[in-house]
């Protein structure tokens, strides 16, 4: 029903339903979802939802995905929420189940009216429809270019006029907190600089409005090359001249003063309400700290770990500061090295970063930390007291940004869940920099680089494993030594485990290890040591999937073929082209499933052995016998080319075997198979 719904914009996009959260896990849903929102009542044509999905490449079966989309958002919001119109779709809503209507509405009350007190209590009323920069979750670069920049660009100039209004009326001290969350956002925004500087003055802090001045100047002239701009340069020259603002009253500098502030009285100096404040001068900080885990001296990976040594380097032998920030994105399947290559990388460029190297697990047990979590253990390492540690949002972020101000640090971002997540715990000073690693690539974090480990070519292999167990152990039985590689799919974490009980063995030979891992039912069961496991790395990717792609994920592994095309997933789960592909294509974003374009059959998806074995154990768990069965016989129908929905009916006439068996499918010779053709029932 649409009269319970309550959705959000600002902040994280949210749904509620008398009060509850309504999941929609879907990057893809949330993206369609803001789009409508932002145009609510209105219609957004087909083509512009695709270019906000896709951007300028959207897949050839983008109309018919969209459609699935808008079919599952219905599901969830209800068909008299997400309507189709003749050109498009519309979100039909009232303006109360909105923020951003409210937003508007209470926006406009306030830019109408006259009376100061009065001004200053409707802006202050638009902010409290807020819950900060809106959008913050939603991955789409084309969105946050066009409806989604004319909406930050209102917020933006709406909480510069409610500073300009509380100041108005005298509430100086007030308007600090969320103005310096705003410079810290928003460095180059010259109009939030000088609010800022206001505010000090009229609170009879000159020696800070005048600092806030130097590092305004500062940032301009080494990120853009630019002198501040006439309105901040006549603030400035106001401060200068005039006489320090006492608590009993004065003027405010004129550049940024609101209609009516030129005789309002002022707050004191207690900084009453702004909560800690930022160290940016190196006077009184507390040594370096360093908190990365110790480096693995056995990872090979000499030409990538070169590269991004280099990227980090990026300072001139003088010691000057970089010109940009720098933020390394890794990511790749589980096991691929990616926190071995990130910590590694940070103790080679440990010299460059003389003010600290701060690493933090953004993970913990089965599930991802919250930013505000993170954030209060980055600025306690930076040397904030805990009790010192803010509890609003805005002026953490504003905290940890300018303890990092103009100081030279390398934060390590580990096991990131998405861009939401990191995007508040990135250093916004060009002196820092960060490596963040992900499953997923965090492709909408911008001026990113983004590196994707894979496997290990055969010679990475062998010399990570003769640096374990020694030169002399590989090269006495080389034909084993290669077997092992060929077991552990060239996978870093298990060439890792191999090697470890290797070296707590030295009385076994390569081979008695390579027997052990010979047989599929055992392998994983053999790939673990101490706290490593191959089996639980790939538990994290498959715990971040829904209930239909788990399924997927499941069930696929069945069909012991080389690859697979969409329309033979498609047939072995049930589903429509457009829906087993949108599953496809997430078990590949989370590295469970590869995927390659092979010249005259498309797109063919893929699983490393691995993790085969580990989904072929969970289909065997999981999965009833029917369905097994049904999936490996619809299947066979799609590879001879049935037509379209003539599936086999779910039935349970294949025989049973175990993950590592093989069957042929019923009414199907083994015999009459293609030869790269098999399938596990």
């Amino acid at each position: 029903m649409l009269d319970d719904l309550q959705f959000d914009v600002f902040g994280p996009l949210t749904v509620r339903r008398n009060g509850e959260l309504l999941e929609i896990p879907q990057a893809k849903h949330r993206v369609v979802l803001a789009a409508l929102l932002l145009r609510a009542n209105r219609t957004l044509t087909a083509e512009e939802l695709i270019q906000q999905l896709w951007g300028g490449e959207p897949p050839l079966t983008a109309r018919k995905t969209l459609q699935g989309y808008i079919a599952r958002l219905r599901k969830v919001l209800g068909a008299d929420v997400v309507v189709s119109r003749a050109s498009g779709y519309a979100i039909a809503i009232e303006g109360e189940r909105l923020d951003l209507d409210r937003f508007n509405l209470l926006l406009h009350e306030a830019e109408l009216c006259t009376e100061p007190a009065e001004r200053a209590r409707l802006f202050r009323s638009a902010l409290e429809q807020t819950k900060g920069t809106p959008l913050v979750d939603i991955p789409s670069e084309y969105l946050h270019q066009g409806d989604g920049a004319a909406l930050l660009e209102r917020w933006l100039n709406a909480t510069e006029s409610w500073a300009d209004a509380e100041m108005a009326v005298g509430r100086c001290a007030e308007v600090l907190p969320r103005l310096r969350a705003l410079v810290s956002e928003h460095p180059f925004r010259e109009s939030a600089w000088g609010r800022l500087m206001t505010a000090l003055y009229k609170a009879g802090r000159q020696g800070e409005a005048l600092t806030t001045y130097q590092e305004a100047r500062r940032l301009l002239s080494e990120e853009l090359g630019v002198e501040p701009g006439e309105e901040l340069r006549a603030a400035h020259r106001q401060i200068l001249t005039g006489p320090a603002r006492s608590s009993d009253g004065d003027r405010a500098p004129r550049a940024f003063a609101a209609p009516g502030s030129g005789g309002g009285s002022g707050e004191g100096s207690s900084g009453r309400g702004t909560g800690p404040r930022p160290v940016v001068g190196a006077a009184g900080r507390a040594a370096a700290p360093y908190t990365l885990p110790p480096r693995l001296a056995e990872f090979a990976r000499p030409g990538i770990e070169a590269e991004l040594i280099q990227r980090l380097r990026d300072v001139s032998r003088d010691g000057a500061e970089r010109t940009v920030p720098q933020t390394l994105n890794l990511y790749g399947a589980a096991g691929v090295g990616k926190t071995t290559m990130a910590v590694r990388v940070a103790h080679a460029v440990s010299p460059v970063f003389p003010d600290g190297q701060l690493y933090v697990e953004l993970q913990r047990g089965d599930g991802f930390r919250e930013p505000a979590d993170v954030l209060g253990e980055l600025v306690r390492a930076l040397g904030v007291a805990p009790g010192a540690v803010p509890a609003e949002f805005a002026e953490l972020v504003a905290l940890y940004r300018g303890l990092l101000s103009h100081r030279r640090v390398l934060i390590v971002l580990d096991g990131a869940r998405d861009e939401a997540q990191v995007r508040p715990l990135l250093p916004a000073s060009p002196t820092c920099a960060a490596v963040v690693t992900s499953l997923e690539m965090l492709s909408t974090l911008g001026g990113t680089r983004h590196v994707r480990l894979g496997l290990l070519s055969a010679e990475e292999s062998r010399e990570i494993l003769a640096r374990i167990i020694g030169r002399e152990r590989v090269a006495a039985e080389e034909g084993a030594a290669q077997d092992l590689v060929r077991y552990c799919g060239r996978l870093p974490l298990a060439i890792r485990i191999v090697g470890a009980r290797l070296l707590e063995r030295p009385h076994w030979r390569l081979e008695t290890l390579a027997r052990r891992l010979e047989s599929d039912r055992r392998r994983l069961d053999e790939l673990v040591v101490g706290d490593l496991g191959v089996r639980e790395s790939l538990a994290v990717g498959y715990a971040a999937l829904d209930a239909p792609e788990r399924r997927a994920f499941r069930l696929l592994s069945l069909l012991e073929m080389a690859s697979f095309p969409v329309r033979v997933a498609a047939a072995a789960l049930g589903l429509p082209d457009d829906r087993a592909e949108e599953a496809l294509e997430r078990l590949t974003a989370q590295h469970l499933l590869d995927a390659d374009f092979v010249k005259g059959s498309g797109v063919r998806f893929s699983y490393h052995p691995l993790v085969r074995l580990y989904a072929r154990e969970l289909t065997f768990d999981v999965d009833s016998m029917q369905s097994r069965h049904g999936a490996v016989q619809n299947a066979l129908a799609a590879w001879y080319t049935r037509p379209a929905g003539a599936l086999v009916p779910l039935r349970a006439t294949a025989p049973a075997t175990g993950p590592a068996g093989r069957a042929g499918s019923p009414g199907v010779p083994a015999a009459a198979l293609p030869p790269e053709l098999g399938f596990t029932a």
